[in-house]
């Protein structure tokens, strides 16, 4: 039996993983994107927007709704982070010729999540690679929202492994949070305060699939795919840094979800003092799906077909 098509909307802060990710969801078959939400967390928005636009032309997909996002959280990335989205935007990939992207729709933030979740045709499934504030909002705004969402598929948090929340560049912290965790604590409860069934894909999983020298050769001996193109020069501008395909990992499991293991867990989050942000293991917390490990190698053999196209 043919699998259903998904409904995906997704909210993304413009960093290189982000773009990547959303150049990935659009090459799996059984994935209808119903919208994409730029926040601007670990991006400038203009330039992540921009970016953004010149994507969905690239691949002739000025038809998805985009939108922007105003929202803030109590923890800014720092500026070394943002200024990626000004290197996407300005790579050759995306500015060989003039291709005029999708407008912006009217609403921003919360109130456009709100308004595709309402006039869905079926339940949508919310692919969130940044911090979760647009949707903890559009539930305060509109609790009826939850039962319009299949499930959040979310990359942020982290069990059993140490965050990557620097404490040199956060004085005051202990490092033990995820920076899109970090970045608004209050809103990661206020979803897991919901009945919205969560899955979270924490650094203990995508960190396992680092982007490594190997991975970044073989996309550069397919450049002449316009996808492993933007890819190669993407992922080759940061990876000095130790990046990981965090985002990218996590979309991957909707085309090919055998390649995960996950544990049911109960979550919660510190929201207040030196760990806030950190996402623990706590005794009658909220029950989520934890994606616990990944098959490395199938994983990057799959990206590299899925961008040869």
């Amino acid at each position: 039996m043919a699998r259903r098509s998904r409904l995906v909307l997704m909210d993304m802060d413009g960093g290189v993983d982000d773009v990547m990710a959303l150049a990935l969801l659009l090459t799996i078959p059984a994935v209808e994107v119903a919208g994409v939400l730029v926040t601007p967390a670990d991006c400038y928005l203009e330039p992540a927007l921009s970016a953004t636009r010149k994507l969905l032309a690239l691949l002739n997909r000025s038809d998805i709704p985009l939108a922007r996002s105003r929202v803030r959280g109590q923890n800014p990335f720092p500026a070394l982070f943002r200024k990626d989205a000004f290197i996407v935007d300005l790579l050759p990939a995306l500015n060989d010729a003039d291709r005029e992207g999708p407008p912006l729709a009217p609403e921003e933030g919360p109130a456009f999540l709100i308004r595709r979740l309402r006039e869905a045709s079926q339940p949508v499934t919310l692919l969130v690679t940044g911090p979760l504030t647009n949707l903890a909002q559009a539930l305060d705004q509109d609790p009826g929202i939850e039962g319009l969402i299949e499930e959040v598929v979310w990359m942020g948090g982290a069990l059993d492994v140490p965050g990557n929340v620097d404490p040199f560049m956060e004085p005051g912290h202990d490092g033990t949070a995820e920076w899109n965790a970090y970045w608004d604590p209050p809103a990661v409860q206020r979803v897991l305060a919901s009945a919205v069934p969560f899955r979270m894909f924490p650094l203990d999983v995508t960190e396992k699939v680092p982007v490594t020298p190997d991975f970044l050769r073989q996309l550069a001996r397919q450049r002449r795919y316009p996808l492993s193109d933007l890819a190669a020069q993407a992922y080759a501008a940061v990876a000095w840094s130790g990046y990981c395909l965090w985002d990218v990992t996590t979309t991957a499991w909707l085309a090919r979800p055998e390649l995960f293991t996950f544990q049911e867990a109960e979550v919660g989050v510190h929201v207040e003092g030196r760990s806030q942000g950190r996402t623990v293991r706590q005794p009658g917390g909220r029950r989520v799906q934890v994606a616990i490990d990944v098959q490395v190698e199938a994983l990057y053999r799959f990206l590299l077909s899925a961008w040869a196209r």
